[in-house]
């Protein structure tokens, strides 16, 4: 029974430690860089040492992805498994995984052109009187408001509620605001009760006693209000 016992604890540990090294080799994988090769015959070792044990050798312009620097060596990700070349310049260099740049640059493009369209849609509305509860264009409550200008511009949708909005937004410092995030306001200092878009880090466009219109929300009655900015870009 005893030895019984002790196998199960061993089978545990080694469980643990296998999901520990593939968490932590998903985390380091995040570089988003290769390693590659400037000469053919670059040793590949178990360790970063001279002295480890060569496993492989890689050739001119063969690349793998880069882990981290150890020493003088890359920890690069070799089948699976952990291995380190030579960091010399003389034999090796880094270069970004352009599938990778690419597409934190086409992320990039798209919250621009979802800013931009956000702009545009919620100016359409200007005047448009307020009703409480309304969601529509024969009238707007706060929320309602942001509510159909996110679905009708860039066709998300986003709780129904000022307080919910801002509770499921990304919080954004004031100093980081862009066009498009939604900033939210308090009338007792504790509860979210209004919400607005931002234009700027200055202004915003809301629904609000006397219908669709602009307001600053850093000067006047908003500002003292001000409780804080989220994005859903």
């Amino acid at each position: 029974m005893l030895k019984r016992f002790a196998s199960i604890i061993v089978a545990a540990t080694l469980a643990f430690s296998g999901l520990a090294f593939t968490t932590g080799e998903q985390a380091e994988a995040a570089t988003g860089k290769f390693a590659y090769s400037k000469v053919n015959g670059l040793n590949i070792r178990t360790a970063p040492s001279l002295s480890s044990k060569v496993t492989t050798t890689m050739n001119k312009g063969q690349r793998y992805t880069y882990l981290g620097k150890v020493g003088s060596f890359y920890k690069i990700n070799y089948k699976g498994s952990h291995r380190y070349i030579s960091a010399s310049s003389t034999y090796t260099y880094l270069k970004a995984n352009t599938k990778t740049a690419t597409a934190k640059k086409v992320t990039t493009a798209s919250a621009s052109s979802a800013r931009t369209k956000l702009v545009a849609e919620s100016k359409k509305y200007l005047g448009t009187p307020y009703r409480y509860g309304g969601t529509t264009t024969s009238g707007f409550d706060c929320s309602g408001y942001t509510g159909h200008v996110y679905k009708k511009a860039i066709n998300k949708s986003i709780p129904r509620d000022s307080r919910s909005q801002y509770a499921n937004s990304k919080k954004v410092s004031k100093s980081a605001i862009q066009a498009g995030d939604l900033v939210f306001f308090s009338h007792n200092g504790s509860t979210i009760q209004h919400v607005g878009m931002a234009l700027s880090k200055t202004q915003m466009i809301n629904s609000e006693t006397g219908g669709v219109k602009y307001a600053s929300f850093t000067s006047g009655y908003w500002a003292p209000r001000y409780v804080g900015a989220g994005s859903y870009l």
